[in-house]
């Protein structure tokens, strides 16, 4: 009885049939609400007149703020993702064709391949300036690296794409590209089939167990994590309020960036749907104070999970994955991804990010209780970090390149190394706070005037 019924809410994300996005997940996926085994409510406890019209304002603040993607702009996106996915379509025929493999009709229970959404734009929570998660699920006869190497020239050659950027060693392999001033990260999981099954229930991990290929598993979780966020929350509305607002709150307070050692998308939708969990019929408005309540006293060496270890094992049969256990080394922050294999979505969270976190939400903390004492405004949460202003000595990080194209593996390889920077600075040089900055600056000219360029990250 805990895990019956559905969130309430629609759930965007899926490619519909006929290749529009759909306003509710489509394709088979099981949406059916799970509870977390793990977890009893804390409160039963409903919202008041007072309580909605604080949300109304938190809305309204939301909107102010863009957090909310305007019409045209999710038009603009709707159509970027029915056009890719019908580029892609073409293109895995071409290899249908060479391989000689008869290519399924659309319409019965056989696809090409399939376009999944997911992130922030699957969850309901984009803005303007969000980037689209979409993955590409297609059958044995593509390879990755043939998806990488034979699709980039394609893109770059489409009028509607401006900048496009492989990067094939990534944890996820990816396409970034920007289509009609959308940002894109697409990736790619092969399926040891013929054709790929339609419609097919990413959240059953039974067909994981045929999957040899580790990253093909990784790729796939990225979907597989955002319907399970979904399924762990009753009320999707509000959950989607909270994270919106969690989003440009860590955006706004420098604390949004998993590369150099914050919470991620990922990670802070966990940390929302689990005090989701905990108040399950409170609005947004008392959800967005219990969030700062809870975590301002949290330890974060203790591992927060929206859903017990035991529901995410391991299909029988499945290849070996390492995957993060309660014996596993203790991180900073452990943030716990809710399907298998189960990830500590902040590993590289270190002391002095988790401190800047912690030092963030006390602060966010003391404004959502002044805003239900009518002495401040949901405004004031979103107050740009004055991260120049707050020390007294800093170190820049500059990286400089021949041109902007070789300035971007750069830069991407630079960015990836800053925690680790952080962490020897705090480790051998005995630095008690080190606060990388989630922005950096550049490109710009090299001095002299030439072709070349550089950019900065700064650290405290």
């Amino acid at each position: 009885a805990r895990s019956a019924g559905r969130p309430k809410g629609k759930v965007p994300g899926a490619m519909a049939e006929g290749g529009h996005v759909s306003g509710v997940i489509s394709g088979g996926i099981d949406m059916t609400h799970k509870a977390n085994k793990d977890v009893e409510p804390l409160s039963e406890a409903s919202p008041t007149a007072a309580d909605a019209a604080r949300t109304k304002r938190l809305v309204a603040e939301l909107r102010a703020v863009g957090a909310f993607e305007g019409e045209e702009q999710d038009r603009t996106r709707a159509r970027a993702m029915v056009d890719i996915e019908g580029l892609v379509r073409e293109w895995v025929e071409s290899v249908y064709r060479r391989s000689e493999v008869p290519i399924p009709q659309e319409g019965g229970e056989r696809r090409v391949m399939l376009m999944v959404p997911f992130g922030s734009y699957c969850l309901g929570v984009h803005s303007g300036d969000s980037d689209i998660d979409v993955l590409a699920i297609v059958p044995k006869h593509v390879t990755r690296q043939a998806f990488l190497a034979e699709l980039e020239p394609i893109l770059r050659q489409h009028p509607s794409v401006g900048t496009l950027h492989v990067v094939p060693e990534s944890f996820v392999p990816v396409i970034k590209l920007v289509w009609d001033g959308v940002d894109i990260d697409l990736s790619c999981a092969c399926l040891p089939l013929e054709a790929i099954p339609y419609p097919l229930d990413l959240t059953d991990s039974d067909f994981l167990k045929d999957l040899r290929d580790p990253k093909d598993v990784t790729c796939l979780n990225g979907p597989r994590v955002t319907y399970e966020i979904l399924r762990r929350v009753r009320d999707v509305e509000a959950f989607r309020t909270v994270l919106r607002c969690i989003k440009m709150w860590a955006r706004r307070r420098g604390i949004y960036s998993n590369i150099v050692g914050f919470p991620g998308g990922v990670a802070w939708a966990i940390m929302a749907a689990y005090v989701c969990q905990l108040y399950p019929h409170m609005d947004a408005s008392m959800l967005i104070d219990k969030f700062f309540f809870l975590y301002k006293n949290w330890n974060f060496e203790s591992p927060v999970k929206i859903a017990s270890i035991d529901e995410c094992r391991a299909p029988q049969g499945a290849a070996y994955m390492a995957q993060w256990s309660q014996n596993a080394i203790v991180r900073a922050m452990q943030i716990i991804t809710p399907t298998y294999p189960v990830a500590n979505a902040t590993f590289n969270s270190c002391r002095s990010t988790v401190a800047v976190v912690k030092l963030e939400i006390e602060k966010a903390y003391g404004i959502t209780q002044n805003v239900f004492l009518g002495k401040d405004h949901y405004s004031s949460l979103f107050t740009p970090v004055d991260f120049f202003q707050r020390y007294a000595n800093y170190v820049a990080v500059e990286c400089s390149a021949e041109d902007e194209a070789s300035l971007k593996p750069c830069y991407a390889y630079l960015e990836s190394q800053i925690r680790k920077l952080v962490e020897r600075l705090e480790s051998e040089y005995g630095v008690s706070l080190a606060h990388p900055c989630t922005e950096h600056f550049g490109p710009r000219r090299a001095e002299g005037g030439g072709g070349g360029g550089g950019g900065c990250f700064f650290l405290p």
